[in-house]
């Protein structure tokens, strides 16, 4: 018996030791910015658009695709003449209002459920902005909120972020303030966060205490002038001293408009170095960078 148990154990074959991984691994990851224009309400629209540039950039290698801000749902219209507008908020005179009911999303739901079997599918990691609702219970009338999600490469929805500070002169007519505070998540390259636009001012003294990696930053910016001083200058030194990458996909519109601020995406390196931007204000553009990973 003694015999046959040994002859047995021997006769199993050895399991296969696992590869080494390569010397290289994860020392730098590419990462990418899309800057594309939306169109207010055309949802079905956006989600093709935004999908085939997800695509384009997987294909390139990039493992971090980041969205404009709301590029799911829109921001404002291309003119900047039509705004979301909940029925009993203030609408600036300058806007005409479009109700967001019929468009806005809650989170999990369609959008959510198509990017991130997207971001499975390709094995990314997925920034996914809209305009979300919450229905929750015992609340007299829904929320709307300005969100973005993130999904990671197994097409799990791993962060919930709502913009803690909504921008006043187009979102007082809609947007209701964050309340999931800060969102990280510990990827294999590092841990990242994520905020949208107006938030720069004042959510990165927030993040510090979560040491992130990287900040994942949707954009529309409107500004008097193009906003090359802002993206260029002002924003590097805005990071610098909190020493991480940040990814910034900025809006873009399809023509030439009367107002500013599309265009200008960036990549900012934790040296507060602008280390890829967008060469093009109209149409789509996808922003490329290879970023050193966490240490």
């Amino acid at each position: 018996m003694r015999t046959l148990t040994v002859l047995a154990l021997l006769s199993v074959p050895a399991l296969a030791a696992e590869p080494p991984a390569p010397k290289d691994a994860h020392k730098t990851v590419k990462v990418a910015a899309i800057q594309c224009s939306s169109d207010l309400g055309d949802v079905a629209g956006n989600t093709k658009k935004l999908t085939s540039l997800v695509r384009e950039a997987a294909s390139k290698g990039a493992k971090f695709v980041v969205l404009p801000e709301t590029a799911i749902t829109g921001y404002l219209s291309q003119d900047l003449k039509t705004n979301w507008n909940v029925p009993g908020k203030p609408l600036d005179t300058r806007f005409k209002g479009k109700d967001p009911d019929g468009f806005a999303e809650p989170v999990p739901g369609p959008s959510t459920k198509h990017f991130c079997a997207l971001a499975k599918e390709l094995g990314i990691y997925l920034t996914i902005p809209l305009l979300e609702v919450d229905v929750t219970k015992g609340k007299d009338k829904p929320r709307f909120f300005n969100t973005v999600c993130l999904a990671n490469p197994w097409g799990d929805l791993v962060a919930h972020y709502r913009k803690l500070t909504p921008w006043p002169f187009p979102e007082q007519s809609w947007a209701t303030s964050g309340d999931h505070g800060v969102q990280s998540y510990d990827t294999e390259y590092g841990r990242v966060g994520l905020a949208i636009c107006f938030d720069i001012h004042t959510i990165l003294e927030k993040y510090e205490p979560h040491r992130i990696w990287c900040l994942l930053y949707p954009i529309a910016w409107v500004d008097d002038e193009h906003p090359a001083d802002w993206m260029f200058h002002r924003l590097p030194e805005r990071v610098k001293p909190f020493k991480h990458h940040v990814v910034g996909a900025n809006w873009s519109v399809d023509r030439k408009q009367n107002w500013r601020g599309y265009g200008f995406s960036v990549i900012i390196s934790d040296e507060g170095k602008v280390v890829a931007s967008a060469k093009s204000l109209y149409g789509s553009e996808i922003v490329y960078a290879d970023l050193p990973t966490a240490k």
